[in-house]
């Protein structure tokens, strides 16, 4: 984990498990942002990193089941956000 970039405590950030300013492992001393960066009001975050690791199993999974569902054409968001329900119920 590089010390040099703060991390999120989360709070009520709807987005949160799939910030890596959020799931990072901390290992020793660590910065945090004062209030959490997400906006409410345009339900969006500039501070947003994408964690890596989650956005891969979701990627994984979500074609996972448009295999399943026998690939159908335009049918992407409905599987993403499927993929992502279950990877972060876990």
């Amino acid at each position: 984990m590089p010390y040099d970039i703060s991390m999120c405590g989360g709070d009520n950030c709807p987005k949160k498990q799939l910030c890596y300013r959020f799931t990072a492992e901390i290992v020793g001393r660590q910065d945090f942002f004062g209030n959490i960066p997400f906006d409410f009001s345009t339900n969006s975050c500039e501070m947003f990193w994408k964690d890596p690791i989650i956005d891969q199993r979701i990627r994984v999974r979500a074609y996972e089941i448009w295999e399943t569902n026998g690939r159908p054409n335009g049918e992407s968001i409905i599987h993403w956000q499927q993929a992502e329900r279950e990877i972060l119920e876990v």
